[in-house]
Formats: structure tokens, sequence, C-alpha cells
């Protein structure tokens, strides 16, 4: 698992090209990839912050949510979703790996009686009193699991279902590899350009994921496949950004449909444009899933 520096320093712009291009197109507080239909694809000239919103709306809604509920919400970040969670009547935890991430919540979200912002590691919460055998009713985790590493999200979903009370549920939104071989990504990923860019070394293989709930005792395993709303429909925007971002006129045309890109320079769009190509046979070759897990009511 990578370290909260690590992790971090992915998710700079003055260090990643990619986050540049991002966060001028309205990245924030919300760090997901967002989630795109043909109809709301009309919206792209307002940035992408509408489509990470829709991602957060139907990853919630797998929750169900109920008033009153105990819901930990992982890799908060700065706390949007877990505040979107409370606003549904439930007591929402935050927790994160990254110190000033929790900060940042707690300064943009801590009025609210309903949230509770802590800092720690996903993997391993046994040490920590909140985190008591069953004081769950939901946990969380949109898109970050593929940072934990395969001991990581094995050990991640254990301490879920400890977590969980009976009945209860986990709804984990991660990337997936298309084949049970994690390790082809070297040939998707020949000079590292992804797993830097994201910090990560692998994708979990979706039969692996489900084949370690079962084992732990989740009971029932639904997946959806939110590749082509996610993941492709990114790609796409992505790759005909960095087409564009080639030439001048290009970069001319980018600025004037999406007026923040203005300020990037030359040098910023050329390195924006071979990242994003080089995303292409790792997208290819992985998938974007939702995973439904359920503790049961009455353990065999």
């Amino acid at each position: 698992m990578n370290t909260p520096l690590e992790l971090a320093e992915a998710y700079e712009t003055d260090k990643n090209p990619l986050f540049s291009v991002l966060h001028s197109l309205g990245w924030g507080d919300l760090l997901n990839l967002g989630y795109f239909t043909p109809l709301t694809l009309l919206r792209l000239p307002g940035g992408l912050s509408s489509f990470q919103e829709d991602l957060v709306s139907r990853s919630l809604g797998l929750l169900r949510i109920q008033p009153g509920e105990q819901v930990l919400d992982v890799a908060c970040g700065a706390g949007h979703t877990t505040r979107r969670i409370a606003e549904q009547g439930a007591f929402a935890t935050g927790i994160d790996l990254y110190p000033p991430h929790v900060a940042q919540a707690r300064r943009q979200h801590g009025d609210d009686v309903r949230t509770n912002f802590l800092q720690a590691d996903a993997t391993d919460l046994r040490s920590a009193p909140a985190f008591g055998d069953a004081a769950f009713d939901k946990v969380h985790c949109l898109e970050a699991a593929f940072h934990f590493g395969p001991d990581g999200r094995r050990a991640f979903l254990e301490e879920a279902y400890r977590l969980l009370k009976p009945g209860g549920r986990l709804v984990i939104v991660d990337f997936a590899w298309a084949t049970g071989d994690p390790a082809e990504i070297n040939a998707a990923d020949p000079g590292r350009v992804v797993r830097d860019t994201w910090a990560f070394e692998e994708f979990e293989p979706l039969d692996r994921y489900i084949r370690h709930a079962i084992d732990i005792g989740y009971r029932p395993c639904h997946v959806h496949d939110w590749t082509r709303p996610v993941a492709r429909r990114f790609m796409t925007v992505g790759v005909l950004g960095a087409g564009l971002a080639l030439s001048p006129a290009g970069r001319g045309l980018l600025g004037r449909v999406l007026p923040p890109l203005k300020d990037l320079t030359r040098a910023q769009w050329l390195s924006f444009s071979s990242i994003v190509l080089a995303h292409v046979p790792v997208q290819r070759a992985s998938r974007y899933i939702a995973l439904v897990l359920d503790k049961p009511a009455r353990e065999a």
C-alpha cells in the first residue's frame, strides 16, 4: 500500500501534468472519474464536477442509506461524499490516510453533528476504539481501493466485514483487471506511466475480488459493470482532448470551449497528451466496477 505522502504527491497539480488539466476542468474536493451518459455529455463545457457528483450519487444509491444508520466512508478525502451521506440522515464517519485531507474535511464539513472525520488506515482499524466489531450499518469506498495493493484489499474486505452489523452492506467502487493475471499490466503499461500517475501497482482481478469476499463470508455479491459510463467515456473525452492539444489550433479551440484551460502552457498540454495516450492500453484491459457485498443477517 502506498504511503500517505506518495498518495498525496500523485494528486498534486505541480507534480502531475494530468491533474493540472483535470483541476482546470473542475476537479477539487472530488477526485473520481465521473459518470457519463450520452445525454449528460452535453454538460462537458461546464467542466467535470457535475459528472463526479453523478458518480457519487450512483455509488451512494447502492448503499440504500436509511436515516439514523452509522455509515463509514473510506478514503473520504476532503469529506464531500461523507457530507452527502449525512445529508441523507445517517451518522457519517469519514476516514482518510492523509492527515491534511482529514483537517480539510473537518474545516469544510465538521460543523455538522452527523459527520466525524478521523485519520486512519482502512486496512487496519482494530486498534482504534471507534472501530469496534459491528459498529456500522454500511461501509462505502469510492475509487480508492486500487491504491491498497492486493494484500491491503483483502485486509480491507476483512475489516469491513468485522465492522459491519449483521445485515450490513459494503459498497466498493473500484478498477478491476479483466483477466485473472494482474501482472499483465506490465505489458499494458511498460513505462509505468499509468501506475506512477495514479500511485498504484496493479488492479484486482474481478474473480479474485469476488472469491475473497465469499471466503470472508459476504452473501450475496452483486457486480455492477460501469466500465462504459465511467472509464471508457472518461478516456474518450481524454483522448479527444489529448489529440487536440497536440496542435496550436486544437489548444486554442480547447481554450475557447473551456476557458479555464487557456492558462495551460504548451509543455503542460504535451505532457497531458502523452500521459492520456499511455492510459489507453490499460483502460482496454481493465474494468470499472461497483461491488455490493452484504453481510448475512445471521452468520453461518
